[in-house]
């Protein structure tokens, strides 16, 4: 297998965001008189703004989901320094960028803070591309996302491959018919209703792959 291209998610893939993310929803979830712990939202990290919302609110009007996104966004900026990238990742990419192969994100995260993420960890410098779940018709675990996210790179699918830490991005990744790969960071990096391709705990073990063609 050629690999000319590789799709990431983003947070718990490349990026430590997590803690953030917890705190930012569960301080704007607060102000809205919904007492949410941040490590009960641990689980719900990487899925689309509205989504979560939805988890503990009853039908949330969009309105209401655009009024929560901003006050997350704000907490989320002031703590953006404690936002890191993986050790890991680091290697990766530097090694993929030399190789000249294609990455791009696909994520679940909204406009509102992706791009300030991306230009924050210096992201920018090895993706092509990065595409919201905004940008799309249907969030994870549909394969809208990947899709677009690949379109955008000019590659043919049997020569890209997809890597996410969570179940519905492997999901996504079937649906699109793309080979999958899941990334076990944490205890809620498991699949139960599909396999991915391949389980790695770290990306390096991926270098070997993308170095056979070359």
């Amino acid at each position: 297998m050629k690999i000319s291209a590789v799709l990431f998610d983003l947070d718990g893939t490349l990026i430590d965001s997590a803690p953030v993310l917890m705190l930012s929803w569960s301080m704007a979830l607060a102000e809205v008189g919904v007492k949410v712990k941040p490590e009960d939202l641990r689980k719900y990290v990487g899925l689309a703004p509205k989504t979560i919302v939805s988890k503990f609110i009853d039908d949330p009007s969009d309105e209401l989901v655009q009024r929560l996104k901003e006050i997350r966004k704000n907490y989320y900026i002031k703590n953006i320094n404690r936002v890191i990238v993986f050790d890991d990742a680091k290697i990766f990419l530097e090694e993929a960028k030399r190789l000249k192969i294609k990455m791009a994100l696909a994520t679940s995260m909204g406009n509102d803070l992706l791009n300030e993420i991306v230009m924050h960890t210096g992201l920018d410098k090895y993706l092509c591309c990065w595409v919201s779940a905004e940008e799309v018709a249907r969030p994870k675990p549909e394969p809208d996302v990947f899709l677009k996210a690949l379109e955008k790179t000019g590659v043919d699918k049997s020569s890209a491959i997809g890597v996410g830490d969570r179940e519905y991005d492997i999901i996504a990744l079937k649906k699109a018919e793309i080979y999958s790969v899941l990334i076990q960071r944490d205890e809620y990096s498991v699949t139960k209703e599909v396999e991915p391709d391949l389980k790695v705990r770290s990306l390096t073990e991926l270098l070997p792959l993308i170095q056979s063609n070359r």
